[in-house]
């Protein structure tokens, strides 16, 4: 293996840092990963161009630093994708923030502010990249979201995606980084692929946080931990299938009028501990049933008397916009929560997502 001692002008032990995680699924998968110079030298990993590659380009203000290439029969596929856009951005994230740093002669250890909040935003707007926010678009159903990080960067994800499996079933996932800044950033944008990878391969949402938990922790070794919900919802008959580590209880909205429900379960956050041993919830997706997700920045919001948001007014956000459309519906929490706390500021991640079953016609 060849090793540089530098690579995008920073030490090559925080690149391993960042590569490290992605060993476990490298393996499991059957693939190699590396940096490579603008030239085409391979600073660290290994290639094997007998077999297909992807790459990623790393870019820090326009300047081409190099690139992440990943090798291997699965390369191409859009878990892998996703781990690669993971990585690339971890290392650009890392070397935009020493560039910011080095500006203008600033010592070690301090920044120029308005340098810093550039640099920032660009991370920012490479975050959005991986935090997905337009939703596949599935017969019968009504899905939106809403992701909104409390600083430039942050630590809140989730996932509407239809999983490569018989049926085509939608996958959900929802997850909070117990934490915020650029080190809850660089975890989310870790353990998204994963979480991905792991649904769909596995033989339910629980399985799936489960493997994810192991990697978690056998593999990172973080002190950050990881609320998630992930889900698999039968497009075909609404049959949804939920598991829940840690995070918060997820609302149904049934379309005769009942009263707005949690759906019970869960277990520990992830990252935490060796084993999660999760149970799953099992329910019917009615035409005209919603299904309402949210981080705990909804409910955790407060006012600039110190007021929480709390659940209270989630449910009647909810019970305001009942029978409206998924869009509307999160706009409507989304824009309660924000007159909330107009003058405080979000304090947390706020992220919300709706799925409708539309009613039969």
């Amino acid at each position: 293996m060849v090793d540089r001692a530098d690579i995008a002008g920073l030490p090559v032990e925080r690149i391993r840092r960042i590569l490290a995680p992605f060993d476990r699924v490298a393996t499991d998968q059957g693939l190699s990963f590396a940096i490579e110079a603008p030239d085409g030298t391979v600073l660290l990993g290994a290639t094997d161009a007998a077999t297909t590659t992807i790459t990623h380009e790393l870019r820090v203000g326009g300047a081409l630093l190099g690139r992440v290439v990943a090798t291997g029969a699965a390369a191409g596929t859009p878990a892998i994708d996703a781990a690669i856009e993971a990585i690339a951005t971890g290392i650009e994230e890392l070397a935009e923030l020493d560039r910011a740093v080095r500006l203008g002669g600033a010592p070690a250890g301090t920044t120029d502010p308005a340098t810093l909040a550039r640099e920032l935003s660009l991370s920012r707007h490479q975050q959005r990249t991986i935090v997905s926010l337009v939703a596949p678009d599935v017969a019968g159903y009504d899905l939106a979201s809403h992701y909104e990080p409390a600083r430039e960067i942050g630590g809140d994800f989730f996932e509407l995606f239809r999983i490569r499996r018989r049926g085509h079933p939608l996958g959900i996932v929802i997850a909070d980084v117990a934490g915020k800044g650029i080190s809850a950033a660089m975890l989310m944008a870790f353990a998204r692929p994963v979480i991905h990878t792991a649904l769909t391969a596995a033989t339910g949402p629980a399985e799936a946080l489960e493997r994810t938990n192991r990697i978690l922790v056998d593999e990172l070794h973080t002190a950050l931990f990881i609320t998630a919900l992930a889900a698999k919802l039968d497009v075909r008959t609404g049959a949804l299938r939920i598991a829940n580590a840690g995070h918060e209880l997820p609302l149904l909205v049934p379309a005769d009028g009942g009263p707005i429900t949690p759906i019970p379960g869960g277990g520990p956050l992830m990252g935490a501990f060796a084993r999660l041993d999760l149970d799953e919830a099992e329910l019917e997706l009615r035409p005209g049933d919603q299904l309402v997700l949210y981080t705990d920045g909804v409910t955790d919001t407060r006012s600039t008397t110190g007021e929480r948001f709390g659940r209270d007014r989630l449910l009647a956000s909810i019970e305001r916009s009942r029978g409206a459309t998924a869009l509307d519906l999160v706009g409507a929490i989304r824009d309660d929560v924000a007159n909330f706390c107009v003058a405080a500021g979000p304090a947390d991640d706020v992220t919300i997502v709706a799925v409708g079953r539309n009613r039969a016609r």
